[in-house]
């Protein structure tokens, strides 16, 4: 119990740290420091060190290594029984398209190998197991739906939130605004939810960039549309390189929804999200297809090609020593 204390909370702490600093952001990124000392532990069997470089994939500063890679990382640690690992094999096989086919079954397999373990932290106090316990409940994760149990658990964990929040911590707000929206256990608030997503973005986290750009460009949860304010935040994301913003940017410029409609850049982008795995995105460039010339399309495919995120780009234009 202890080490599946340690994989979880080590591993995302671990991550925020390295992100909020920038640690692979400018740097070479097979000498970035912080890969490479977690590449050394990781092959020396550390599930933690595992989990930390599936991580540094999945959240962006590792991201051209691609999903796939992340996998192998996150099952060599659920091979050795880590919650973090498991955890993530069952969101990976739940959704498919992102380095594995979809399979339920698996997906299951892993969420119920994690439950015991998970419901163990939740009760000693673990807030992330806390949230991931209520999901669990909420979406019939390797357990039967009990929205009574998601319930609790979800309120279990607001409480623990809230001063998180007023003490400014933006991660904490984030998770906040996901529950708020969710609305179970507590009381729906999607105001509230954007605003603290805004407030992450706002300070140039890239997972609130999304979310808040998510709620103003779709109304997702009947929040309030404005396309050209999620658009702003949705293009400052997948400029970070988040795969399911561009495809939204994609999507935005080819239909100009909140943008001057382009299908170049439309074509750019949404070849990247699919290239990331985001499925949707061969559907909407078939639909491209339909309204913008073979020239057009190609151009943005070519692009897309020689596309780089932007801390890449910072990097480049840095002279060297």
């Amino acid at each position: 119990m202890i080490f599946a204390k340690r994989v979880s909370i080590c591993a995302a702490g671990w991550i925020a740290m390295a992100i909020g600093a920038g640690a692979a952001f400018g740097q070479d990124a097979d000498s970035d420091p912080i890969w490479v000392a977690a590449l050394e532990r990781a092959e020396a069997g550390s599930a933690i060190a595992q989990c930390e470089l599936g991580e540094l994939i999945v959240r962006g500063p590792q991201a051209h290594r691609g999903l796939a890679t992340a996998i192998e990382w996150f099952s060599a640690a659920a091979e050795q029984d880590a919650v973090c690992g498991q955890l993530r094999l069952g969101e990976f096989y739940r959704r498919g398209g992102q380095g594995v086919q979809k399979d339920i079954g698996q997906s299951d397999a892993n969420y119920a190998a994690a439950l015991p373990k998970v419901l163990g932290l939740a009760r000693e106090g673990d807030l992330s197991m806390q949230i991931q316990l209520a999901k669990m409940h909420h979406k019939a994760l390797g357990t039967k739906e009990d929205l009574e149990l998601a319930g609790f658990w979800y309120r279990t964990a607001a409480g623990l939130l809230e001063p998180l929040v007023k003490a400014g911590d933006l991660d904490a707000g984030k998770k906040l605004g996901n529950i708020l929206v969710i609305g179970i256990g507590v009381d729906r608030d999607v105001v509230r939810a954007g605003e603290l997503y805004e407030a992450a973005a706002e300070a140039g986290d890239r997972a609130g960039q999304y979310l808040a750009g998510l709620m103003w460009f779709t109304g997702r949860a009947k929040h309030p549309v404005d396309h050209a304010r999620g658009f702003k935040w949705l293009f400052l994301a997948a400029e970070a390189d988040h795969p399911r913003s561009q495809y939204y940017v994609g999507t935005a410029y080819a239909d100009g929804l909140g943008v001057e409609p382009d299908a170049v850049e439309a074509a750019m982008w949404l070849t990247l999200a699919r290239d990331r795995g985001i499925n949707a995105s061969k559907s909407a460039l078939k639909d491209l297809a339909e309204n913008a010339s073979e020239a057009r399309i190609q151009e943005g495919v070519e692009k897309a090609a020689i596309w780089m995120p932007v801390f890449e780009r910072e990097d480049t234009s840095t002279p060297s020593s």
